[in-house]
């Protein structure tokens, strides 16, 4: 794993393409490496997150076009409203939804990239950001460790540049996607800090133009990740177009095993049988990264490769050295237009998925009540597809926990976007109110908006909250 890096966003490409690029070794732009720190050293480790994480099936279609109409595009256009001042060094603040959104940017990224996302920010790490985000805005320049004569100096911002990726140009929300883009970036440590299976608890801080993301927090210990063996990034399964068809974006694979080599590995990329150029980095043994420039660049001038139907692009990763034994990885990843897919009829769909947890394949069943509090409990602990399993095998779609919750009040709550539309399906009761809260109440006051409005055009009542707008939730 790389030390944090530094991204530039150069304000000429920003304004002509909004493509990024880095500037790692470039004198007077890049601050000293830092000593390579594993996991266990960074130090503190915790116990298990939260099992409510964010989750989603990439091998579903459907489902990964709303979850990024959910999760992703809501959060892009929240304002920065940052209160600090170069003139004066004030460091400021950036506003709760902000600091929010670009949470939840990033436990978008790391659920599609299949590793947890129960992950937090913590005001102990977002302070050492915001003032590491006003030296960098000051001096106009990065390094992860600036000397004293930048302007803003403090020995929190010192301390918050040597523990964090950082942005020029990019901040909040924007800053997350450029360190997961990580294009230009050689052996792409923005995207290996950010979707590293062990983070747990990290720190962020935007000035105007500056952004700090901490990754020096809390991790999980290994144990509790230990089955997440790989993370390949675009996904394997079903990603928006945005996120790799494009020759100048990285792609990377990482095995986490004990004793890994990727430095001697291979890739093909095939289309339509056909095989598709690649230029892979080298050296690396930690990762592998490598760029398909036998895709055509994405750009403004052609909506950024927008497919007009789905492109399937197959992997193969030979050679990879995993415990002295050469391993082979095969995967395919299908890149869609995620807001064609949801205009589709789903009667037509051509790409129609067949898993069983699919939302659109529940089938009226027999109602079975020994089934009702497991799908309660799993739908509590953000397990969606076992959720979905038992809707499908005849959990009650409007079941209620002892404490008088509904399956939809769960669902809506913890922000289960196929749950959601799996039970209104299945004719759960959009207008079922628990101490003055209907499920889309729920889901506003938890800043689901999209969940919101989806109950809400299924119900004959608006969102309703009690007045106290006070509200715990209790397992089933």
């Amino acid at each position: 794993m790389k030390s944090p890096q530094i991204i530039i966003l150069s304000l000429a490409t920003m304004l002509a393409t909004t493509l990024l690029w880095a500037l790692p070794n470039m004198s007077g732009r890049k601050g000293n490496s830092i000593e390579f720190r594993h996991p266990d050293q960074i130090l503190n480790t915790q116990g298990r997150g939260s099992d409510r994480a964010l989750v989603i099936d990439n091998q579903n279609r459907h489902a990964v076009a709303l979850f990024y109409k959910l999760h992703y595009e809501p959060y892009t256009k929240i304002p920065n409203q940052w209160t600090g001042d170069t003139r004066s060094c004030k460091i400021g603040r950036n506003s709760d939804a902000y600091q929010d959104a670009t949470l939840k940017l990033l436990q978008y990224y790391r659920a599609m990239a299949g590793v947890p996302a129960d992950v937090s920010f913590a005001e102990k790490y977002n302070a050492p950001a915001r003032a590491a985000a006003l030296i960098m805005e000051s001096k106009n320049d990065l390094s992860h460790n600036p000397p004293a004569n930048w302007p803003c100096y403090s020995a929190a911002g010192k301390k918050g540049a040597g523990s964090s990726n950082l942005c020029l140009g990019c901040v909040g929300p924007d800053a997350i996607t450029a360190y997961v883009q990580d294009a230009g970036v050689p052996g792409v440590g923005h995207r290996e800090w950010a979707l590293h299976p062990r983070q747990q608890v990290l720190g962020s801080g935007s000035s105007k133009r500056a952004h700090a993301l901490y990754v020096f927090g809390d991790w999980r210990p290994e144990s509790a990740v230990e089955k997440i063996q790989t993370v390949a990034w675009p996904p394997a399964g079903y990603a928006p177009y945005r996120f790799g068809l494009d020759g100048g974006y990285p792609w990377s694979f990482q095995h986490h095993g004990k004793s890994v080599d990727h430095s001697k590995a291979s890739v093909r990329m095939s289309r339509a049988g056909k095989s598709i150029t690649i230029k892979k980095e080298s050296g690396n043994r930690g990762l592998l990264v490598w760029y398909p420039v036998g895709l055509p660049r994405a750009t403004y001038q052609n909506q950024y490769n927008k497919p007009d139907k789905d492109v399937n692009i197959t992997v193969t990763i030979s050679n990879l050295m995993v415990d002295g034994q050469a391993r082979t990885f095969t995967y395919t990843v299908s890149f869609i237009d995620p807001q064609a897919v949801l205009q589709e009829n789903p009667e037509t769909d051509p790409a129609k998925p067949t898993d069983s947890t699919d939302p659109d394949e529940i089938e009226t069943t027999p109602i079975n009540p020994a089934l009702n509090l497991p799908m309660l409990q799993n739908i509590y602990k953000g397990r969606t597809e076992q959720a979905l399993g038992l809707l499908k095998q005849g959990a009650d779609p409007n079941a209620r926990s002892r404490g008088g919750w509904s399956a939809l009040m769960y669902a809506a709550w913890f922000g289960q976007s196929s749950v959601v539309e799996a039970l209104l399906k299945a004719k759960a009761d959009p207008d079922f109110k628990h101490d003055g809260w209907n499920a889309a109440g729920l889901a506003r006051y938890r800043k689901h908006e999209q969940i919101a409005q989806i109950i809400e055009a299924r119900s004959n009542t608006k969102a309703m909250q009690p007045a106290s707008r006070k509200h715990s939730v209790a397992a089933p």
